[in-house]
């Protein structure tokens, strides 16, 4: 039996959408892509063409008034997300946006309420939750031998933002909703709710560094270490359990396990230090960035009320934890400080 299939519209043919939304929209096993809507003329009908979509619209408005659609996927500037996923609310279709969703916490919160209000699924693409490794990192912490967690590393570097993006106000602004909400999101899904924020910078801004460590409810410290100093985009994850036993994800892809009771020097091959997972070459990197992971999961909540962590309001958490290292940053800047504290 088939499964469902919900009519969808893309707004926004930027390079984040064309080369990783538009094939997973493709690839699809729920979605069948009506239409697609984007400002420029030329590259609507130039992607219309090549993807054999006969809908093409300038104008939002007019493709969903017009399309019967069931949803909307959104990938653009942080206020079109808004304005966007503001009027198909209110026109009764469902929302997907890329993160990130929003300019700030206000806009969110109108739209949670908007979305409740319609009894419509409003949700964000935070990929690196739906990746392969993922799945697997948890399958690994549900093991006897792993215990609790009790530190989660983040870092999440790379050589950007370096200007202004998305019309903000600050590349600060700009880093801290291109890069830093990213690991941000993935420590408060560990950890919940937080006792304090302490959030280290350096003087510079260009490049940027950033420390962040977060003191949560349930015992587990986390830490965020991230910045613009980096050549590349690199990511790497660390958790280490009650028990010693360390998980060491890189790059959203090889996952490496090792136990605190190994032997030294130690033996690579044995039992306290394996590589547990490496992505095949093969294999779509739709599927390994977490691209079709994401959608398929909303569109399965959608159609069969499955669990979708990333709503609107499970990125509430996540705005107010920005809101508050932004501020710790801010009085860092006027104190011309080396450490700013911010406590929760």
């Amino acid at each position: 039996m088939k499964p469902e299939k919900i009519k969808v519209g893309l707004v926004g043919l930027g390079e984040q959408s064309v080369d990783n939304l538009l094939p997973s929209l493709f690839l699809s096993s729920y979605a069948n892509l009506i239409a697609i809507c984007d400002i420029n003329e030329n590259k609507l009908n130039s992607i219309g063409r090549k993807n054999g979509i006969a809908h093409s619209y300038i104008d939002y408005r007019s493709m969903i008034d017009n399309e019967g659609l069931d949803a909307v996927v959104v990938c653009s500037f942080p206020d079109v997300h808004y304005e966007v996923a503001k009027y198909a609310l209110e026109n009764g279709l469902h929302v997907f946006v890329e993160k990130p969703p929003v300019n700030n916490i206000t806009q969110l919160k109108e739209l949670v309420a908007l979305a409740s209000s319609k009894s419509l699924r409003a949700g964000v693409g935070m990929n690196f939750s739906y990746t392969d490794s993922n799945k697997i990192i948890h399958e690994i912490m549900q093991s006897d031998d792993f215990d609790e967690p009790a530190f989660i590393s983040v870092e999440h570097v790379s050589s950007k933002p370096t200007t202004v993006l998305w019309n903000l106000d600050s590349v600060m602004d700009s880093f801290l909703l291109a890069q830093l909400i990213h690991p941000l999101d993935y420590l408060l899904s560990f950890g919940g709710r937080y006792n304090s924020i302490h959030v280290y910078s350096s003087r510079s801004h260009s490049p940027l560094f950033i420390q962040v460590m977060i003191e949560f409810e349930n015992n587990i410290i986390g830490c965020l270490k991230s910045g613009t100093f980096y050549p590349r985009f690199k990511h790497t994850i660390e958790i280490i359990s009650r028990a010693g036993t360390t998980i060491t994800v890189k790059d959203l892809g090889t996952i490496e396990v090792t136990r605190k009771d190994m032997p030294v020097p130690f033996d690579l091959k044995s039992k306290y230090c394996s590589t547990v997972y490496t992505p095949s070459p093969l294999k779509s990197g739709y599927s390994k960035a977490g691209y079709i992971g994401e959608l398929e999961a909303f569109f399965q909540n959608i159609l069969y009320n499955r669990d979708y962590r990333h709503s609107f309001s499970d990125l509430l958490p996540v705005y107010e934890a920005l809101d508050k290292i932004s501020s710790a940053l801010g009085r860092h800047r006027q104190n011309e400080s080396k450490l700013t504290v911010y406590e929760a």
